[in-house]
């Protein structure tokens, strides 16, 4: 475990994705709860990570170790990014008539509230940001080790999705590391890790009905019969393609780099990374040619 950490470098991409590229408002084969499924999930991503954000900070002081607190570093970059880039593709998406903005603003005032509870302590907290970054990566594997369960969703989108996959998988660890180091209870994570997995279920099942209420949209048995196989298909399904990973939190000892997959980081970058929607690159390449135009300039070498 503690070789693999020290093995995958949690660094963030910045990335600007191309969302004026969505122009159905069913954009996802033009099945109409697949499209609210996603639409769900993206509504809760700017609020949520910022919560991760702050649940990780408030034990950042307590760790001395380097590698982990480079990690804790590189986890608040990509999840401030992710949130940045999810609060695009929520605007996006309203402009289509899938309002998940109005969604966003009710996961934001809800986690205000709760904020303002007793038993919303850092303990709890910290664990419900670990049960969800459990949930995110076997999710992530999933779409990455097989896209094709991701069938007619617009490419832009995918790609959003892959990128967001990818760097879950990075820091997957991060905040369980910190909790371990500062609370040591394995037993409190998978009791709360229950009640992520309800509580989160039930939210993405209400946003996606208000999702469909708002747009006026009655699912037809197509598009029903769609999400059932996105969730439920024996071989590319999401339910039985994470089953076996989820039910892994809850053996003694379980460290998220059990799951060794982050092969899943050079595949991203061999066969689904987009150069042109990556802001650091650019930014990077710019500076390079800057500095040979100023060398040119003086008379040195490029």
């Amino acid at each position: 475990m503690t070789q693999t950490r020290s093995q995958v470098e949690i660094k963030p991409r910045h990335m600007s994705f191309p969302f004026s590229d969505l122009q159905e408002k069913f954009f996802w084969g033009g099945n109409s709860v697949m499209s609210v499924f996603a639409g769900a999930l993206s509504s809760t991503f700017p609020p949520g990570e910022g919560e991760f954000i702050e649940s990780v900070r408030n034990y950042r002081d307590q760790v001395t170790d380097e590698t982990l607190k480079q990690q804790i570093k590189g986890f608040i970059g990509q999840e401030g990014h992710h949130s940045h880039q999810h609060k695009q593709a929520n605007i996006a998406l309203a402009e289509l008539g899938i309002d998940a903005v109005r969604l966003e603003n009710h996961l934001a005032r809800d986690l205000k509230k709760l904020k303002k509870r007793k038993y919303f302590t850092p303990k709890f907290r910290l664990a419900m940001t670990v049960g969800m970054e459990h949930l995110t990566a076997i999710m992530a594997e999933h779409i990455l080790t097989k896209p094709e369960s991701l069938g007619e969703l617009n490419d832009t989108v995918k790609e959003l999705l892959y990128w967001h996959a990818v760097e879950e998988i990075e820091h997957k660890a991060v905040a369980f590391d910190v909790f371990m180091l500062c609370e040591n209870d394995q037993k409190y994570l998978r009791r709360i890790l229950r009640l992520v997995t309800v509580l989160f279920t039930l939210r993405i099942a209400c946003y996606m009905v208000a999702l469909l209420f708002w747009a006026r949209k009655m699912p037809s048995w197509k598009d029903i019969k769609g999400f059932w196989s996105f969730m439920f298909n024996k071989k590319i399904g999401l339910i039985p393609g994470i089953r076996s990973n989820y039910k892994d939190y809850f053996k003694p000892g379980f460290h998220p780099w059990d799951h060794a997959n982050q092969d899943l980081v050079e595949l991203w970058k061999e066969k689904m990374y987009r150069p042109e929607h990556d802001l650091g690159l650019q930014r990077s390449q710019a500076k390079e040619k800057a500095k040979e135009q100023q060398n040119l300039n003086d008379g040195l070498p490029a």
